[in-house]
């Protein structure tokens, strides 16, 4: 089954009553990387060693868990085709899951280990960086959705790790932590046409302001965020005085949220302007923190890592940052995934996941 319809995000619009708990969903073990597929309503998500979790949306029920490879570590989704792929780190593999049997119909070998991995929904090709056990060296492998074959595979001096894709430019952005690099790569020829310094350890998925034609790098060892013009590939610093954990952006307000990388004390989250890449606001946040924010209702929301307890889930408004409301949510990843369809937030626990309907 091939789906063809679009998903789009309508404009901001503040919305009047405050985000409530609807649903605490019982999970086998926690509950990590989220992916969703909204046209389907099936949210997907990594739990133990080898297994992948299916959860039906409507209903709030999971339908099934599909046996994948060892140690599986990230996944992504290509709407159109509904197909799930998941990268199974130790076995460096990537499995590829039928969205409407759920079954495993390909296991794709890609290296000696399988990291991250992104899709382009308009080629249909899969991007995957691998690690090598043996030398300094890794390689970013294509995948071609149609034949589930490896369509090419492009070296690296270092460690490829987050890719971005954009789809409408066919431009694919992958952050080396190695070499504290991003390299720019067409998806025509898929071959690295330029290389880009950014900060210490970008390994933190850059995201992508498509209305200033500007891609956020968050430097988890350093104490700026890197600022790529994608047109003209210059980099620019913004100062924000800690290392970063997370990112997050509104597209709808061009504002970007950066978390510090803070442990045993206290964070912060720095808002910054994409017109003017200035800090605009900040925000004294718990530490280890991640950040989501939702474009339609402009609330951000902030979640703690934690191992045991309940722990709170603060909503601020994106703009003014002042607190509306603080939910309790159960202990665990801190994983946190936005249906735009449904506007329903989901957050990863050792033992349940979280529906927050904003």
């Amino acid at each position: 089954m091939i789906i063809r319809k679009a998903v789009r995000v309508s404009k901001p619009s503040i919305s009047s009553t405050k985000p409530r708990l609807i649903a605490t969903i019982p999970v086998k073990s926690p509950a990590v990387h989220f992916a969703i597929n909204p046209l389907t309503n099936r949210l997907y998500f990594i739990q133990g060693d080898n297994r992948l979790g299916v959860l039906d949306t409507v209903t709030n029920k999971v339908i099934t868990t599909i046996t994948i490879g060892k140690l599986p570590y990230n996944m992504a989704i290509n709407t159109r085709t509904n197909r799930i792929y998941v990268s199974n780190f130790y076995d460096g593999t990537v499995s590829v899951i039928n969205g409407r049997t759920n079954r495993v119909i390909s296991t794709i070998k890609v290296g000696e280990r399988s990291d991250n991995l992104a899709v382009n929904t308009r080629t249909n090709l899969i991007y995957v960086s691998t690690i090598s056990l043996r030398s300094r060296n890794a390689n970013l492998v294509v995948l071609n959705g149609a034949t589930n074959n490896v369509h090419r595979t492009i070296p690296f001096q270092g460690r490829p790790s987050q890719i971005v894709v954009n789809a409408v430019t066919n431009r694919i952005y992958v952050t080396n932590t190695t070499t504290d690099t991003l390299a720019v790569i067409r998806g025509d020829t898929n071959k690295i046409i330029a290389t880009r310094k950014v900060g210490r350890n970008p390994v933190i998925t850059p995201v992508i302001d498509r209305k200033t034609n500007q891609l956020y790098v968050a430097n988890n060892l350093s104490r700026y965020s890197s600022v790529v013009n994608l047109r003209t590939l210059r980099v620019r610093k913004v100062q924000l005085g800690r290392r970063q954990r997370d990112i997050t952006l509104n597209p709808l307000t061009c504002r970007v949220y950066i978390s510090s990388a803070q442990i045993s004390v206290k964070g912060r989250i720095f808002v910054v302007s994409s017109r003017t890449n200035k800090v605009i606001g900040s925000l004294t946040v718990p530490a280890f923190t991640d950040v989501l924010i939702n474009p339609r209702t402009n609330h951000l929301f902030v979640s703690k890592s934690t191992e045991t307890g309940a722990v709170p889930l603060i909503v601020y408004h994106g703009s003014s940052l002042k607190p509306l409301k603080k939910l309790k949510v159960s202990a665990g990843s801190g994983s946190l995934l936005l249906n735009p369809l449904t506007n329903r937030i989901y957050v990863g626990g050792e033992k349940t996941i979280s529906v927050i309907q904003d």
